[in-house]
């Protein structure tokens, strides 16, 4: 099933991008950004604007998906476990 994207404004996002090229080849597709919301509308409509740029656009929500910064990845630790002891 598909889960409902909901963004908030002042949330980063990712853009997907189509590179359709009519010559041989294969279809690439990425993702491209990261860009800030600026608005949602209703309708499922939403206004980004490019960090780099400030260019605004008004996109569809389904081609946006969040963008995750900061990711750390936690040490794990490991343990031996011994024989296990069976009573009669």
């Amino acid at each position: 099933m598909i889960t409902r994207k909901e963004f908030n404004v002042r949330d980063k996002v990712l853009l997907y991008h189509l590179h359709l090229k009519l010559f041989p080849g294969k279809l690439r597709s990425h993702w491209i950004g990261p860009f800030v919301v600026s608005n949602v509308f209703s309708y499922g409509a939403v206004e980004i604007t490019s960090l780099e740029t400030d260019k605004v656009v008004k996109v569809n929500g389904h081609r946006l998906k969040p963008f995750y910064e900061g990711w750390t990845t936690e040490l794990t630790v490991s343990a031996e476990l011994g024989e296990p002891i069976y009573e009669e």
